[in-house]
C-alpha cells in the first residue's frame, strides 16, 4: 500500500480537486451539518475561486493517492508558529485503511523541515469520527470556538499536537 501526494498547481488540477470535493464533502458533512449548509460551504469555502485564492495566499493543496488512485486530498499552510492542517479528507471507501497515519506522518515531516513546533487544525465539534482519529494521532483539544458565517454557527474545536 503506497500513499503518494501530488500538489495541486494547475487550473486543470484545481478543477479535478473541485470534482473530488463535490463527492467527499456531502459524504462527510451532510449527517453533521445538513444538506443546506454543505451546499453553502461548497459554494463559498471550497469553490474553485476560493481554492485558487488560498493557493495564491500560500496554502498548499495535494491529492492523496493510494497505489496511484486518487482517494482524497489534503491542504496545509506553514504559519508563523505552527503548521496549520487546513484540510484532510478521504473518500468513504478509503477511510480506516491506514492512509491517515501516512498522511499525518507526512505532515509531521514537512512541519519539522519548516521548523514548526506544533501541528494545528480545526474540526467541527460534531465530527466525532475525525476527532477520534486526531486524538489517536496525539492531538489534544486546546480551544472551543464558535464562528459565525452569515446565519450559520460553526462550533469547532481547535486541536494541536506538539512535535
Amino acid at each position: 500500500m503506497t500513499v503518494t501526494f501530488e500538489e495541486v498547481k494547475s487550473n486543470q488540477a484545481v478543477s479535478q480537486l473541485f470534482e473530488l470535493i463535490q463527492v467527499i464533502w456531502p459524504e462527510v458533512f451532510t449527517s453533521i451539518i445538513g444538506e443546506a449548509q454543505v451546499a453553502y460551504m461548497l459554494e463559498n469555502y471550497q469553490s474553485i475561486t476560493k481554492i485558487k485564492t488560498e493557493i495564491a495566499a500560500g496554502v498548499r493543496y495535494y491529492f492523496i493517492a493510494l497505489d496511484g488512485k486518487t482517494v482524497g486530498y489534503a491542504a496545509y499552510a506553514c504559519q508563523e508558529n505552527q503548521f496549520f492542517i487546513s484540510k484532510i479528507y478521504l473518500l468513504s471507501d478509503f477511510r480506516g485503511k491506514g492512509i491517515s497515519r501516512q498522511v499525518f506522518e507526512w505532515f509531521e515531516k514537512i512541519a519539522r523541515e519548516h521548523e514548526k513546533p506544533k501541528l494545528h487544525l480545526h474540526v467541527n465539534r460534531d465530527n466525532h469520527q475525525a476527532i477520534a482519529v486526531y486524538q489517536h494521532f496525539g492531538f489534544e483539544i486546546v480551544k472551543e470556538v464558535v464562528t459565525q458565517i452569515e446565519a450559520i454557527l460553526m462550533p469547532d474545536y481547535w486541536m494541536e499536537k506538539v512535535l
